[in-house]
């Protein structure tokens, strides 16, 4: 459970970096695809690094509603976050 809490609280904050970061310079990720697949795109790194501790049974795996809250949220986050700075 702790494990899922975690991983949601890190793609928030990564949602919170990434709006103020793109209300600061909008230009300033070079990503081919849209601003808000940062926190996709962070979920899959971390997701891929801690699947061999939870295979093995060390930590607690992350369920599909916790991804789902954590990506979601931070996506939310992130354009509230970017719409409040910029002025919009």
């Amino acid at each position: 459970m702790r494990t899922g809490l975690v991983f949601i609280a890190t793609l928030w904050v990564v949602g919170l970096v990434t709006g103020v970061i793109l209300a600061r310079a909008p230009d300033s990720v070079p990503l081919p695809t849209p601003h808000l697949m940062v926190p996709l795109i962070i979920a899959l790194i971390i997701d891929l690094a801690i699947r061999p501790a939870s295979n093995a049974g060390r930590i607690a795996p992350i369920s599909m509603n916790q991804r789902a809250i954590g990506v979601i949220g931070a996506a939310l986050v992130g354009f509230v976050t970017t719409a409040q700075l910029s002025g919009s």
